[in-house]
Formats: structure tokens, C-alpha cells, sequence
């Protein structure tokens, strides 16, 4: 077993987790840069560390900027800095994560949720290791490494000119592919234990054989994060410095277990004037499918709007929106109410 820290553990236990271990370290030998994907909450930044912990860079620093965290009009000035009176308010100059992470890494996450103004830019910067601090007209050299990642379909947002492809090309110079935490099962435990330790303190707790029974036969929707809040919880719960099966409490969203389909009449009293009903699964969709849209569509039910619908479901209202006429393209039954752009 491998773990990085214990702020951010990975373990390799998993025959796909140990054959990923050890792709990315031959990777991280080089300075190529590397695309992650995966679902949301497998551990897209602590792959992006053992990148590069694994390198030569290993000593200089590592930044991480979640692009999807950021206000539009702030990412700039996050990314590149800015020089003194470049604005109201900019009283001293300041450096961006691209200086902070000079001679290291800096890892992107989220990259899909760039605007596209800022793409255009940092495909710039890649290309010329060069960057313009805000209010700047004299380039700044850069050496970093670059770790994106991402949890949608960039080649689908290219399609709809939401990403730039040459900047897809720029920064997939490798690409790895985290899986869901249930497509990797002999990883379950371990991490578990390790969140049982982190979380512990002095109790120095344990997982009983029925706690650990429980973890093992559940989906995992929310992937790792998921699991660490569903220990963090049970460390509330348990007596006697031992957590029981009793003591293990999923999310409530729906995602865990294939929701019941609401009878039409359940759902129309339920939903707004303007929205549509949730409709029964299409005989196409997977269980996993089923469970996420109907999560999707109970939130959006919910709220008032579809960011706070985003909010709830733990993703950007991009994210959510992507999501919604992915599920219409791949033929589920989604209301017209809710995929409106």
C-alpha cells in the first residue's frame, strides 16, 4: 500500500489502482504535461502530487488552483498576478499561483470550467513560458509543470465551443484516468482505515467486521470524499472506541441506491407549475445512471433555481448543465424544464 500524506492519502491496493501507481510514475520522469480525468471526489489532486512527489520537482513547490472555485473576474489576477495600480485596490504588487509555483507544479483543477477568454491565455503561456502580470506590458519567465484535471468530457465541450481543442492538445500531453472508487473495491478498506486513523485523534478507533461489511457493498457515488465523510460521521457516532454497522450513515441524495421512479401524479404535486415530472428509467440506463439522474432532477426539484440546485448536488452550475444534455444525447428521459440552457 502507498499514501502520500495523511491530508492526502492514496492507496494502491487495487490491481487498476497499482497499474495506475505505477504509469504515473513513469510519467512524472518527464516534464510532459498531464491530463487526469475522473468522476468528482476519486482523488484527481492526490494523483496530481504523487505526480509530483514522483519528479524531479519534487523539492519546489506544488499550487493547486480549482478553476471552478474562482469568480470569473478574479481568475486572471489568480492565475498571473498583478502589478501595483493595476486596479482599484491593487496597492503592491502581487504574484499569481504561475510565479508560486515556479520550479514546481501547478496543478489545475476543474480545467473544463475555464472561461474561454482565459483559455486563450493560458495557451499562450504554455506555448511562449511566458506570462503578462495584470497591468504588466514586460513577460515574466515561468518553468512549471502542468497537471490538469477534469471531471466532464472535454472533447464534448469542444464540440459545443466550450473548450479550446488546441488547448486540449497543449495540455493532454498524457492522459490518465482515475476510475470510481466502486471499480476499485480492494481499495475500500485501506482507505477506510486510514480515514478511521485521521479522524480518530487519541481514540485510536477501530472498524468492526459489520461496519466494514457496509462500506464494502455500498456504490460510492461521491467516490473517495464521499467515503471520508461517511467514516468523519460514524467517528461521531460510535461508542466504545468501535464503529458498528449501525454507526455508518450514507448521503441521503439518492445516489447510493437506485431510486424508487415517482408516480406521475406524486411528482406533479411535488414539482413547480413550469416543471416537468421525474420520468420512470429508460430500459438503456444503468442502475448508476438511473440513481444519478434522479438525484439530478430530485435537486433541481428542490430549488428555486439551478444554481442553487448545483450547489446542493456538490458541482458548478456548468457542471450540472453539462450533465443534463449529456443524459438527453445518450437518450434518457430528461424534462424539457430542466435541460434548458
Amino acid at each position: 500500500m502507498n499514501q502520500i500524506t495523511d491530508d492526502y492519502p492514496f492507496v494502491f491496493v487495487d490491481p487498476k489502482s497499482v497499474e495506475l501507481f505505477e504509469l504515473a510514475c513513469k510519467v512524472a520522469r518527464t516534464d510532459i504535461p498531464v491530463l487526469v480525468r475522473g468522476p468528482s471526489g476519486t482523488g484527481k489532486e492526490v494523483l496530481a502530487r504523487v505526480l509530483h512527489e514522483s519528479s524531479a520537482r519534487a523539492d519546489q513547490p506544488f499550487v493547486a488552483l480549482n478553476c471552478a472555485a474562482i469568480p470569473e473576474h478574479l481568475v486572471e489576477d489568480t492565475l498571473f498576478g498583478h502589478e501595483k495600480g493595476a486596479f482599484t485596490g491593487a496597492h503592491k504588487h502581487s504574484m499569481g499561483f504561475f510565479e508560486q509555483a515556479s520550479g514546481g507544479t501547478l496543478f489545475l483543477d476543474e480545467i473544463g470550467e475555464m472561461p474561454l477568454e482565459l483559455q486563450a491565455k493560458l495557451l499562450r503561456v504554455l506555448q511562449e513560458k511566458q506570462i503578462y502580470r495584470v497591468g504588466a506590458t514586460t513577460p515574466v519567465s515561468v518553468n512549471v509543470r502542468i497537471i490538469a484535471a477534469t471531471n466532464v468530457d472535454l472533447k464534448y465541450n469542444i464540440q459545443n465551443r466550450l473548450f479550446r481543442e488546441d488547448l486540449y492538445f497543449r495540455l493532454s500531453g498524457f492522459n490518465l484516468a482515475i476510475g470510481r472508487l466502486a471499480d476499485r473495491p480492494a481499495d475500500i478498506e485501506p482507505l477506510a482505515r486510514i480515514f478511521v486513523q485521521k479522524h480518530s485523534g487519541e481514540q485510536r478507533s477501530s472498524l468492526s467486521q459489520s461496519a466494514l461489511q457496509k462500506l464494502l457493498t455500498h456504490s460510492w457515488p461521491g467516490n473517495v470524499r464521499e467515503l471520508e465523510n461517511v467514516i468523519a460521521r460514524a467517528m461521531v457516532l460510535h461508542e466504545n472506541y468501535t464503529i458498528e454497522a449501525s454507526d455508518i450513515a450514507f448521503d441521503d441524495l439518492g445516489l447510493g441506491e437506485p431510486m424508487q421512479a415517482m408516480e406521475p401524479a406524486t411528482a406533479m404535486s411535488e414539482a413547480s407549475s413550469n416543471v416537468s415530472p421525474i420520468n420512470s428509467p429508460t430500459s438503456n440506463q444503468s442502475p448508476r445512471e438511473s440513481s444519478e439522474l434522479h438525484a439530478i432532477l430530485r435537486a433541481l426539484q428542490a430549488s428555486t433555481n439551478r444554481e442553487q440546485a448545483a450547489e446542493q448536488l456538490g458541482m458548478s452550475p456548468r457542471t450540472l448543465r453539462q450533465k443534463l444534455f449529456e443524459f438527453r444525447r445518450a437518450g434518457h428521459e430528461v424534462p424539457r424544464a430542466y435541460a434548458r440552457s
